[in-house]
């Protein structure tokens, strides 16, 4: 009798079933799915434009970093309080290797891609950083698609995934110094979320959501949100600051060139961040349709009088989008 039963069972979730394929094939609503590939150039291939170290932002050049790479950079290279513009720095190759470096800074890059990009902050800095709204010195990869935000509409994953190590660190702070909330390194991988739907009445709002790589008081960074403040408040975006749980993604990290793979899904956490801002008063209105993609970007930020180095390769962004036909 059981069997009987089960048998029936089986057989009414096998028509539901079917019925329910059928109802879309006729509806054309059968659910598809597209990958959008969203950094371009990830090897580097093209080298980066180059950004003044002091604002207002200015154009000052590019930098060569392969023999093949002949189009527009898709990357752009920040350095921001720099004391040093890394367009002073002569070009050096050697067995294929593309490097610019000086007392200050370097940027490389292996026939294999591999980036590599170094901050001295024992020579960046004149003196220990004394108050949050002292400056300090950034090294950044960027691509921003500011006239072509990458839509997250119908997006089903956002997968990242690259390979990176810390080879160096060195905390070179003048004894008796140093203050871990005011002096640091942290190597990180930036999204900018930005509601970019006209009509919302949050439209031009975003998350700044970022996967720490890398900062030299931890191995393993925990979640966290605040609100950015700005250097002073002239700088303060007044947007949610989101930084997920490093444990998601790798093991603790720390600067010993072990090299790193992350492979993770953002979109969850895009959206958990969004709930955040929305409790928190910000981007009131944002549907989840409605957030794109302004930037990425990656590399240090150095707060510290510190020296620093990460590597890394191979940066993907993925974004599987589903699509009814």
């Amino acid at each position: 009798m059981k069997c009987i039963v089960m048998r029936r069972i089986v057989y009414i979730i096998i028509l539901l079933l079917l019925s329910w394929h059928q109802a879309l094939c006729e509806g054309g609503s059968i659910m598809e799915t597209e990958c959008v590939n969203i950094i371009a150039d990830p090897l580097f291939i093209n080298g980066a434009s180059v950004v003044s170290p002091a604002k207002p932002m200015r154009y000052v050049g590019k930098i060569k970093l392969s023999e093949e790479g002949n189009e527009t950079p898709s990357w752009l290279l920040t350095q921001w309080n720099s004391r040093n513009n890394i367009m002073r720095i002569p070009l050096v190759v050697n067995d294929g290797v593309y490097t610019y470096e000086n007392e200050f800074k370097t940027v490389s890059r292996e026939p294999d891609g591999t980036l590599t990009l170094r901050v001295n902050g024992e020579k960046e800095y004149t003196r220990t950083r004394t108050a949050l709204i002292d400056p300090w010195v950034h090294l950044y990869m960027e691509q921003r698609y500011y006239d072509t935000p990458k839509s997250l509409a119908g997006a089903m994953e956002l997968r990242l995934n690259t390979d990176f190590c810390i080879p160096y660190f060195e905390n070179c702070t003048p004894e008796g110094e140093y203050n871990p909330n005011l002096h640091a390194v942290i190597a990180v991988f930036y999204l900018t979320v930005e509601d970019t739907n006209l009509e919302s009445p949050s439209s031009g709002q975003y998350i700044n959501f970022c996967v720490m790589l890398y900062d030299n008081r931890t191995g393993i960074t925990h979640e966290e949100t605040h609100m950015d403040s700005g250097q002073n408040p002239i700088d303060a975006t007044n947007m949610l600051v989101y930084t997920m749980d490093s444990s998601v993604y790798s093991t603790p990290v720390f600067a010993d060139g072990i090299w790193h793979t992350i492979d993770v899904d953002l979109w969850p956490y895009i959206q958990k961040a969004l709930n955040i801002a929305q409790r928190q008063g910000c981007m009131i209105g944002t549907r989840k349709e409605d957030l794109a993609i302004r930037s990425v970007f990656f590399g240090f930020e150095v707060p510290g009088v510190m020296n620093c180095e990460l590597k890394i390769r191979n940066p993907q962004l993925t974004l599987v989008r589903g699509i009814e036909k």
